[in-house]
């Protein structure tokens, strides 16, 4: 059987196809990676714009191309939250479905934290914090051997909060401090509530780019990147040196999308600030996050 799990975020749209066999277990055929940015200005106008959806249309025109090539793939298409949030979300929505050629469901923050989980870190033994950073939200859950315990979503995402406080590049102090202000106002009740932390898990393009960066790489390798374990001193060094950059700086850093460089240091900044607030020393870079927790869910 073939199934495809599709994320449509507020920056990228990702789309993930796989063969399940008959004891469950999955082989990933096709990964595919779009910068569509849906929710640019969302936070500022409160809908998402013609020129944003015309991007996601031509992305969701490329997964069903792929898609096309498979026989009755069975998909599960999730938006979370750029369409969450807009005033025009039923249009949006209606549009996306017609390019893609399947249904789309927004889901809330807790479904989305619920599923990144089961894609992210499935079964693993150790009680383990998922950190999801998006574009206009971070999920935050919690769980061991496969079973979820606390789950949340909040308003902290990269393009978010790239458009509230990088106003100047670099980046002054003062705009850091009020960011890393804002995550910690968002997620201090989590702290108590999740309590100790053995192992974290970081999910999406942050972690990735950092984890690039760390390694030195020029180009995107899965077989290194998925699993890299970086330390929260070495997320903070990382940090201090994205904010430092300018925008045609951070451009240049062999790797970074065009379309995602800037908004690295503030997720780079979001995932230092949550690290330290949990009191957790290191994360975990995975590739794996929704839209596998999308594909399984498809299986089923």
């Amino acid at each position: 059987m073939i199934v495809a799990g599709i994320d449509i975020g507020t920056n990228t749209a990702l789309m993930v196809v796989a063969r399940v066999a008959n004891d469950g277990t999955s082989t990933p055929i096709d990964d595919v990676y779009e910068v569509p940015r849906l929710g640019e200005g969302l936070d500022a106008s409160g809908f998402i714009s013609e020129a944003s959806l015309q991007r996601a249309e031509l992305a969701m025109m490329r997964f069903r191309t792929v898609l096309s090539t498979h026989t009755h793939p069975k998909v599960q298409a999730v938006a979370t939250s750029a369409m969450r949030e807009a005033s025009n979300s039923a249009d949006v929505q209606r549009r996306l479905e017609n390019a893609l050629g399947h249904p789309i469901t927004i889901i809330n923050g807790d479904d989305e934290a619920r599923l990144t989980f089961l894609g992210a870190v499935g079964n693993r033994p150790e009680h383990t914090l998922m950190i999801d950073i998006g574009g206009g939200s971070t999920e935050y859950a919690v769980g061991v051997n496969g079973t979820v315990i606390g789950v949340a979503s909040t308003s902290v995402g990269a393009v978010r909060l790239t458009e509230r406080y990088a106003v100047d590049r670099p980046l002054s102090p003062m705009f850091q401090d009020n960011a890393r202000d804002y995550v910690r106002n968002q997620i201090s009740h989590l702290v108590q509530q999740y309590g100790q932390i053995e192992h974290v898990v970081g999910v999406a393009g942050t972690p990735t780019a950092l984890a690039m960066i760390d390694l030195g790489l020029e180009s995107f390798d899965p077989t290194q990147v998925d699993g890299h374990t970086m330390s929260t001193i070495r997320i903070g060094e990382i940090t201090e040196w994205l904010c430092s950059q300018t925008l045609d700086e951070l451009r240049s850093i062999p790797g970074l999308h065009e379309r995602r460089a800037d908004i690295v240091p503030i997720g780079a900044l979001i995932l230092h600030t949550s690290l330290e607030s949990f009191g957790c020393e290191s994360v975990e870079c995975t590739i794996r996050g929704l839209r596998f927790g999308a594909m399984l869910t498809a299986s089923l």
